[in-house]
């Protein structure tokens, strides 16, 4: 007590109780990250198709593998031959079931017959469009196959054919490209459905799900020929593949695998079925899926002044617009000087490579097609609040100045 006054041995055991308060809550926080950490190794639980039952035991097939797994109390009796079951992370026993819809699979909603996008509504893209029609077209139109076919003297070459992979930054267009060549090729009396999907919609929790997703959606599309088969965010599903002494790693090079066995070393696998990837990432993309790949196009974003007045002409074109901002078939110069003058504060870099093919790009740039569909739809949106018969030039800068705005906002963030 000499030594140390009644205040200070108060203030110590106050801090004692707060050291042992903190040692509490990291050691709650070390059991929190320990459970995490196992639901993390049960996450990825294999799914398997039934092969047959035989009273508390069934034989499930998974991948190339056949195991003799224990059926518990709670599913004898619900277990049977062609049901998918999930199995304990070491393939003894069954500990759930996958519900399926039996009379329609869910991909079949992603088909679209009916496009009313064609050519002539892709504005500022007709040199990558005229490449993406060399490669796709041929496949769902038979006069141009006969056409091209008739070119070669030696009918094995007849069996190359690929995909296409569309890469760029969101927004320039790659979507609307590919829905035109559907759009334009049903106009002509080739009915073509499209069918888009996004890669991150076939990856699933379940071990070996995402590989039959994989092979469900080109049986889909097979089944509707003609069609094009539109995988959008590639890199979900056509990764790199990481370690496969994981579950999460098989996982991953198991759908892959399909995917490179879907599209095949020759055209007859998918005759009538145009396969297009879309990505922002192209420089994850697997090399053997490169490899499968015929042709690599970059969609680029409008960067000149000419490039994004095209694009504000053909959309306000489309609306109700105030007769005095019109000139012709666009909008009046002084009115577009404004519109720029905004949108050129705005500065977006893009960067990407694809090294296997020799492919580096770097470009800059201040608004996208979808940012101008969408800066002219909510200029409707305004006057139409406002009870204005037509989009007059309030309305327009003003969303025009939003957008602007919204977006340096997020990038000083």
């Amino acid at each position: 007590m000499d030594r140390y006054s009644y205040s200070e041995i108060y203030e110590l055991e106050r801090e004692l109780m707060r050291k042992e308060r903190q040692i509490e809550y990291l050691q709650m926080e070390l059991r929190r990250c320990y459970r995490t950490i196992e639901e993390l190794k049960q996450g990825m639980r294999p799914v398997g198709a039934t092969l047959d039952v035989k009273g508390n035991k069934a034989y499930v097939k998974l991948g190339s593998q056949i195991y003799e797994v224990t059926i518990p109390p709670e599913y004898v009796g619900k277990v049977s031959p062609g049901l998918d079951v999930v199995l304990s992370p070491n393939r003894g026993a069954v500990v759930g079931i996958v519900d399926r819809l039996k009379d329609r699979s869910v991909w079949s909603y992603k088909v679209e017959k009916d496009i009313k996008v064609y050519y002539d509504d892709v504005v500022g893209l007709e040199r990558e469009l005229e490449e993406l029609r060399k490669v796709v077209e041929w496949i769902l139109s038979p006069n141009s196959r006969v056409r091209r076919e008739k070119l070669f003297l030696d009918k094995r070459l007849l069996e190359e054919c690929g995909s296409v992979l569309l890469f760029g930054p969101p927004g320039t267009g790659k979507t609307y490209m590919a829905k035109a060549v559907a759009g334009t090729c049903s106009l002509y009396g080739y009915k073509t459905s499209f069918i888009k999907v996004d890669g991150y919609e076939i990856v699933s929790k379940w071990l070996g799900e995402s590989a039959r997703n994989v092979k469900e959606i080109f049986k889909l599309a097979r089944e509707v020929a003609p069609s094009i088969l539109f995988i959008d965010e590639a890199d979900a599903i056509g990764r790199a593949r990481i370690d496969v002494t994981t579950d999460a790693g098989r996982d991953v090079q198991g759908m892959l695998n399909q995917l490179l066995i879907e599209l095949g070393e020759g055209f007859e696998a998918n005759r009538n079925v145009a396969v297009i990837f879309a990505t922002n990432f192209p420089s994850v993309i697997d090399p053997a899926l490169l490899d499968r790949i015929k042709k690599v196009l970059y969609v680029p974003p409008p960067k000149t002044r000419e490039d994004v007045k095209r694009l504000f002409d053909f959309y306000t074109s489309k609306v109700a617009l105030d007769p005095s901002l019109k000139e012709g078939d666009g909008l009046k110069d002084e009115i577009f000087e404004r519109i720029w003058s905004i949108v050129r504060r705005r500065r977006v870099i893009y960067e990407a490579s694809i090294p296997r093919r020799g492919i580096r790009v770097r470009d800059e740039y201040s608004i996208t097609p979808r940012d101008v569909k969408n800066i002219v739809l909510e200029a409707v949106d305004e006057a139409s609040y406002r009870g204005k018969d037509f989009v007059d030039e309030e309305c327009l800068l003003s969303r025009v100045e939003g957008f602007v705005k919204e977006h340096i906002t997020a990038q000083s963030v």
